[in-house]
């Protein structure tokens, strides 16, 4: 007879189990259904999260907190999605099966990643995910922006898994355990965290802001879009949120180690905030989907910095759903950009944004005195979306909108702060994260990137064409450059020899057959 408390961890067990059987098939040219696998491996998540709810387990090796189911089922699902589209788009390209096993691979080590409570298993799924990947945006390998971009983020992804590596090995050197719920544990019970522990959360914020493609290392983010499209839908929805993954599953140690936090802010908050305004100045819909997956990242590294793991969480998972469809749908995101370019801005009255401001911190301010026991990093995740109203209904009351429209607006914007309220609330209980809060000088911070970003928005939004704001615009356009001192500097620490361009082949033969005649 099956132990009852072994069928949540045999289902865990299966979903990396299947990714890899899928890749292996794939590689050996066994004919076996790709997307086939990818929908198993979601039905296998969901049996293991029902079994856990109805028959919860045990495993020592296994991570069975509700974390790792939220992202079990986020991962599965957005795998079998990728899957079924990449098997139309690249359907008779010769390197569809090829793309097929990195894919698989890739799942099944994030699905490890997500479920293993064990340091070892966590870091090699890290490495094979970074490896995996590289094979992935090197799938056209004569196309110098691609390589470029390769070459850059196999640097950093090295040095990530560097950093990784060291913390944790500090970890075990503290703790003389390599699991990471005693890990967890042992640094939860102390108010004091030893100075190697300390060295340890340092070293995993790194690799977390590595991960994550902050400032100064974000080109390569950028230039991926040379790559396939389910290439960039993978690496925006499930890739390169693993760093904000990191952090909260280590929340009980990174709350309690103020310099981990602050270098989150210093560095994740500044890249927030400018990559957020470099995003308003693209125009290709691809990068500028790229520079939101920047922006985004370091919004959700402050948050964790300021202990908002609940928030941070619902972030990564609504940020993941959205870039995933962002990207899969970007075709018609092109004819919506254009649409959007059609628009007249007008700029809303000095009273416009008086009364739309009014309206939406009403709702912020309802919000905090319901929340019991708010801090001042609690209403962080209040301002923001009363910042994001506040523009809505302001634009709505500049482009003439009667009564009607600012009702209208006033109901969608009132939705989705009770969907939000709901969500973020449901997280908190799952996620029970620890208490400790940022300080007074961390919540000062971030107020001041706020204020910057909305000044910014305005300049960009409102006041580009004159003589200061379109200084202000070309410098945002350039991205002030950072990325080809990041480029050069690379190049120069690791040499890298990229393929030529090369003419299409059909315009070679036109001119040849241009000059013959």
């Amino acid at each position: 007879m099956v132990d009852v408390k072994l069928i949540e961890p045999l289902f865990l067990i299966l979903v990396p189990l299947l990714y890899f059987i899928g890749a292996i098939t794939s590689s050996l040219k066994i004919p076996l259904n790709s997307p086939l696998i990818c929908n198993l491996a979601f039905v296998a998540a969901l049996a293991g999260a029902m079994s856990g709810w109805l028959l919860p387990g045990s495993a020592s090796w296994l991570n069975l907190a509700p974390l790792a189911y939220i992202m079990l089922l986020l991962i599965t699902l957005l795998g079998a999605i990728l899957a079924r589209f990449s098997m139309r788009y690249l359907a008779g390209d010769p390197g569809q099966r090829r793309f097929m096993v990195w894919l698989q691979i890739i799942l099944g080590a994030v699905s490890l990643i997500v479920t293993t409570n064990h340091l070892l298993v966590f870091l090699a799924s890290w490495i094979v995910i970074s490896i995996s990947l590289h094979q992935l945006l090197m799938f056209f390998p004569d196309r110098p922006r691609a390589a470029l971009a390769a070459h850059k983020k196999f640097i950093f992804a090295r040095l990530a898994e560097l950093c990784l590596g060291l913390g944790f090995a500090l970890l075990y050197f503290q703790y003389n355990t390599l699991f990471i719920d005693q890990i967890l544990a042992a640094s939860a019970e102390t108010d004091a965290i030893p100075v190697v522990a300390q060295f340890a959360a340092v070293l995993m914020a790194v690799a977390a802001l590595l991960k994550c493609a902050q400032l100064p290392f974000h080109g390569w983010l950028m230039q991926v879009v040379e790559s396939p499209t389910p290439v960039s839908a993978l690496l925006h929805a499930g890739v390169v949120n693993l760093g904000g993954f990191l952090m909260i599953l280590m929340a009980p140690l990174i709350s309690q180690v103020s310099a981990a936090q602050w270098l989150l802010l210093l560095v994740a908050g500044p890249t927030a905030v400018f990559a957020s305004l470099v995003m308003m100045t693209r125009i290709s819909v691809k990068v500028r989907l790229a520079w939101s997956t920047c922006a985004q990242m370091g919004w959700m590294l402050v948050e964790c910095a300021l202990g908002l793991y609940e928030l941070a969480l619902l972030h990564l998972v609504a940020h993941s759903a959205y870039k995933a469809h962002s990207f899969l749908n970007a075709g018609n995101a092109v004819e919506l950009s254009l649409r959007k370019r059609l628009v007249v801005i007008k700029t809303p009255s000095a009273i416009q944004w008086l009364i739309a401001a009014f309206l939406a911190f009403g709702l912020a301010v309802t919000s905090v005195v319901v929340s019991v026991g708010s801090t001042p990093a609690q209403m962080f995740s209040w301002v923001v979306p009363g910042i994001a109203l506040t523009i809505l209904l302001s634009e709505v009351l500049a482009a003439g909108g009667g009564k009607q429209s600012i009702a209208r607006g006033l109901l969608i914007g009132a939705a989705f702060w009770g969907i939000y309220w709901a969500q973020k609330s449901v997280f908190h209980v799952l996620l029970a994260p620890p208490e400790n809060q940022a300080d007074a000088a961390a919540v000062s911070f971030v107020a001041l990137l706020l204020i910057l970003l909305v000044t910014g928005y305005y300049r960009v939004r409102y006041q580009r064409y004159s003589p200061s704001g379109a200084r202000f615009y070309r410098f945002l356009f350039a991205a002030a450059y950072l990325d080809e001192w990041a480029t050069r500097f690379t190049l120069k620490v690791w040499p890298a020899k990229l393929p030529d361009v090369v003419k299409p082949h059909f315009v070679s033969n036109h001119f040849e057959t241009k000059e013959s005649v």
